[in-house]
């Protein structure tokens, strides 16, 4: 899906989001190790949905690539911003790019402060790379072509 048309979708989610389903967090708790786990739990009601949508992805061909799917925007927690600060950080981001500062410009980089969140928690290459790169077209990836269409298709 195209950038555009993803932070659309994601911002409408946003707004209609009613949380995380319970059995659905028990399921991929499951997954993740107790550092990740905590790390989960500090997600926005949102983003945790999000990620659980990302897991549970047809796609996806492991636990693996489950895990690194869910926790692609961890490093968003940093910035703690809401839906509609979000927006503006996007927006002002794409517009202005090194004009934010602080929780904002943290939002804008948080793929690099997830990636180092879960280099920091232990967690599988796969994951750390893909928090990493998951805004980089399919050929900036340093991932393997098929990995990257599948996880691009959870996000």
């Amino acid at each position: 899906m195209s950038g555009g048309a993803h932070l659309v979708r994601r911002f409408f989610q946003a707004l209609l989001d009613q949380g995380p389903d319970a059995a659905e967090e028990d399921w991929l708790v499951g997954l993740l190790s107790e550092r990740e786990a905590a790390l989960y739990a500090q997600m926005s009601e949102a983003d945790r949905s999000h990620a659980l949508r990302s897991a549970r992805c047809p796609a996806l061909a492991d636990d693996a690539q489950r895990v690194a799917a869910a926790l692609h925007d961890v490093g968003k927690i940093r910035a703690g911003l809401g839906t509609g600060a979000r927006v503006v950080a996007t927006v002002v981001g794409a517009v202005l790019p090194g004009l934010l500062k602080g929780r904002w410009a943290d939002y804008q980089d948080h793929p690099r402060l997830g990636a180092e969140m879960l280099r920091d928690a232990g967690s599988a290459e796969l994951a750390v790379v893909w928090a990493a790169e998951h805004h980089l077209p399919l050929a900036g990836s340093s991932l393997p072509r098929e990995v990257v269409a599948a996880l691009a298709a959870a996000d």
